[in-house]
């Protein structure tokens, strides 16, 4: 009985194998004079049969990369006595040729021959080199015959520009296929043709098996670099001088910017990471539905409102960051109401424009009294707070039109105690010239973005946060919801520190104001410690000159240089000359960026430089959509 069992185990075994020969096995081979047909392809095989007289590092490596060539060496160690012997008589009449030669350029090409075979003598003799018999053959294959015949002239003219030369081996590319192939197999007569001995330092520095690009093992195939390398980064990886996972992308329009920054929020989607993106020129929404996201409208949607009066967590400033963004706040006001002041100051910056310190030292004071007034103070926990509960905008305004009445009667009973919030140092006018400056943004033409309890709810993990339509408002109004957004997404991002999140800024010129260079420290305070919350940050612009614009210079240049990984596309020339003094470029890298080829970038990654070709498969620009080009 187990002989039976034994023997089914066996049956079962080879059906099994027999199933992944039938995959493997080519429908027909059939092989011709100077060619062969392996299924449905075209191949030839060639054999090297000069060699030149001195090689590089690699010089194998250039032939071997080629796509669509399969290179084979096979090598054997030989008693190196008969070769000796061999020198030693082509240098005797190597010798009697320089002696006798009348033609300049024929004896110093003969000295050149016998200087080399002296330095090989003496490889072999005094340093005791092993040497090798070699044989290199290469399989060229293609789809059809036209484009075989075409990669084959490539393929010679490029061993011809090495000082190589290969030929076909006539009526034995039967032969010739079972020595390239994986089977350590090696046949006379090709070795007849092509077998060469060659001291050992040669052969090995011939080994084309030189890597490049960047392989993590796992990751986002990014494309390939100049030599075929794969570019497989894990942005998430933490080794060496890769010590972040921020990425900054930078190139002009037209040279597939936004291509490159969909195909890295598919693939980190993919693995697992929440994705949210500012999207201010709704080029990711198509993304965000195929991907099952949520493509939300923060440009005035009233089913996407973020109330700034919210209370939300900040990126706060590293102890040992010189030009900080918050104050420090101690005793009795510390807290996140303390903190979130501090980003409303900005947020009203940007939005009243030139305000006075005195204004916005009076608006505080009204703020403090409307929070008062909701039962929120200095101590409160916010996640204890519904939305509901957060005093609005337009609580705001009519706070200040009450206060502008100096009825402290009517104030109490409308709003509560304010006993503990000091009104003083102010009269009638200045509460009412508050409320007018924030008419507009509470009940005016401006309330539909912000006079509201907040409403944005995202269901899924892949969230774009689209602002398309403030592209035509003001300058004031854009970058206030801008940044508003931007501090929404920070608190998304810091609600649980074990959750990949990689947060995208797209256009992030557009949130740049010299007048307020809070926000490119917010930014900056962002890109530095996103990394204690498991997240990136990713900056993409098309405008690098406005990150060092002098009035914001020291906090743009440190968010360009805090990201491990950079994404250069084309540039413009003074984008150029402003990379150029942030790092130190190549005439190489200069010519990548200047010359601007769609698809084709300097791809940064630590100390490491690439020239990155990115590759987009037709699945995938189904899935990116048509916004944004292609």
């Amino acid at each position: 009985m187990a002989k039976v069992k034994e023997k089914k185990k066996k049956i079962a075994g080879k059906n099994q194998l027999s199933g992944f020969l039938d995959v493997i096995t080519p429908s027909v081979i059939n092989f011709q004079p100077k060619q062969l047909n392996y299924g449905d392809r075209f191949q030839r095989v060639l054999v090297i049969t000069d060699y030149p007289q001195r090689v590089g590092e690699a010089w194998l490596s250039r032939i071997a990369n080629i796509p669509g060539v399969v290179t084979s060496m096979h090598t054997e160690p030989i008693d190196p006595y008969d070769l000796v012997n061999e020198i030693r008589v082509s240098m005797g009449e190597l010798g009697a040729k320089i002696e006798n030669m009348g033609n300049p350029v024929s004896r110093e090409r003969a000295q050149d021959q016998y200087d080399d075979a002296k330095a090989i003598l003496k490889k072999i003799d005094r340093e005791q080199q092993k040497v090798m018999l070699m044989t290199v053959v290469l399989l060229v294959s293609a789809e059809d015959l036209d484009e075989l015949n075409t990669r084959c002239r490539r393929v010679e003219s490029m061993l011809a520009a090495a000082g190589l030369r290969a030929r076909t081996p006539m009526f034995l590319q039967e032969e010739g296929l079972r020595t390239v192939g994986p089977w350590g197999m090696m046949e006379n007569r090709i070795k007849d043709i092509g077998a060469r001995n060659m001291p050992a330092e040669s052969v090995a520095a011939g080994f084309p098996f030189v890597y490049s690009g960047l392989n993590d093992g796992e990751g986002i195939l990014l494309g390939t670099d100049k030599g075929g390398g794969i570019i497989l980064c894990d942005f998430w990886t933490r080794r060496e001088s890769r010590t972040n996972s921020n990425l900054t992308v930078i190139g002009r329009p037209g040279v597939g910017k936004s291509t490159a920054v969909k195909k890295i929020l598919r693939g980190e989607y993919g693995r697992g990471t929440k994705i949210i993106i500012i999207d201010p020129e709704d080029e990711y929404g198509d993304l965000a539905r195929n991907m099952d996201g949520d493509a939300i409208d923060c440009g005035g949607s009233q089913e996407s409102r973020i109330n700034p009066l919210q209370i939300r967590d900040v990126p706060l400033d590293d102890k040992d960051e010189k030009e900080k963004l918050y104050e420090e706040v101690e005793g009795n006001n510390s807290g996140p109401l303390a903190y979130h002041f501090q980003f409303l100051r900005t947020f009203f910056k940007l939005y009243l424009g030139n305000i006075s310190r005195r204004d916005m030292s009076l608006l505080e004071v009204a703020l403090e009294a409307l929070y008062n007034s909701k039962g929120i103070n200095w101590a409160t926990n916010p996640q204890d707070i519904p939305n509901e509960q957060y005093p609005t905008l337009k609580d705001l305004y009519f706070i200040l039109l009450d206060l502008s009445k100096e009825n402290v009667e009517e104030l109490t009973k409308k709003w509560g105690d304010l006993s503990n919030v000091s009104l003083t140092g102010a009269n009638s006018k200045d509460w009412l010239d508050l409320s007018i400056l924030l008419r507009s943004a509470a009940v005016g033409a401006d309330s539909f973005l912000w006079s509201g309890p907040t409403t944005i709810n995202p269901k899924s993990d892949f969230v774009v946060l689209n602002i398309k339509n403030l592209l035509e408002a003001n300058d004031e109004i854009r970058r206030a919801q801008f940044y508003n957004v931007l501090g929404w997404a920070w608190n998304e991002v810091s609600k649980n520190r074990k959750e990949k999140v990689l947060l995208g800024v797209d256009e992030c010129y557009l949130l740049i104001d010299p007048e307020v260079p809070e926000t490119i420290k917010f930014l900056r305070n962002t890109s530095k410690r996103i990394r204690k919350y498991e997240g990136g940050l990713m900056v993409i612009t098309q405008d690098l000159v406005d990150f060092l614009d002098p009035a914001v210079k020291r906090y743009g240049q440190a968010l360009l240089n805090n990201p491990v990984y950079k994404i250069l596309l084309g540039q413009g020339e003074k984008d150029i000359e402003a990379l150029e003094k942030l790092m130190t470029l190549s005439e190489r890298e200069i010519h990548t960026l200047s010359e601007g080829n769609r698809g084709e970038a300097l791809f940064i990654a630590g100390n490491r430089r690439m020239h990155l070709k990115i590759d987009i498969s037709p699945e995938e620009l189904i899935m990116f959509g048509e916004a944004g080009g292609r």
